[in-house]
């Protein structure tokens, strides 16, 4: 969603509900806030499958869909994070 329709819809949102459009950007920004704040203490490094699967950082956003990290994707960030590791050392 960009900038744009962000603003119509949270606008879109402040009529129907007669609440003012600053406490509807609030809702929407603690929204994600409290995403960031549960996903970043999460520590993603060198994780056993094990230890992958009792993460429960999992969101499910209405109309979105459900966030979550598998064992999979864990180790797939991981590799492309070493990929590019090694590109930029041979490049220096």
């Amino acid at each position: 969603m960009n900038r744009n329709s962000l603003n119509l819809a949270l606008k879109q949102v402040s009529r129907q509900l007669c609440v003012p459009l600053a406490t509807v950007e609030l809702v929407y920004n603690s929204y994600w806030s409290f995403i960031r704040e549960t996903i970043i203490p999460l520590s993603l490094k060198q994780l056993t499958k094990e230890e992958a699967e009792q993460i429960t950082a999992n969101f499910n956003i209405p109309f979105i869909g459900k966030l979550y990290l598998d064992c999979e994707q864990i180790g797939k960030y991981h590799r492309q994070l070493n990929y590019y590791q090694n590109v930029r050392s041979k490049r220096n």
